[in-house]
């Protein structure tokens, strides 16, 4: 069963890896950045995108991190 689980999951972050690349390859538009404290000069869509996915995979494992750090009971194992 965790063989599968790893599969599937390196399956879906290949997936993710392939679109990303056909995002970067094809799509040439052009977007600007602008943030009340940063505006970032024109940039491809897909960079943009690509930025926004990996700080929000950061901010997740770091909140995920910090979370289990706190963890007061032990989790129960699952007999597979």
């Amino acid at each position: 069963m965790r063989l599968l689980k790893r599969l599937a999951t390196l399956l879906w972050a290949g997936t993710l890896l392939v679109i990303g690349c056909v995002l970067f390859l094809v799509n040439p538009d052009t977007v600007k950045v602008d943030l009340v404290w940063l505006e970032i000069p024109e940039t491809s869509l897909s960079v943009v995108l690509f930025v926004t996915f990996f700080i929000g995979m950061i901010t997740g494992n770091t909140m995920f991190f910090i979370a289990s750090l706190f963890r007061t009971t032990r989790p129960q194992t699952l007999n597979d």
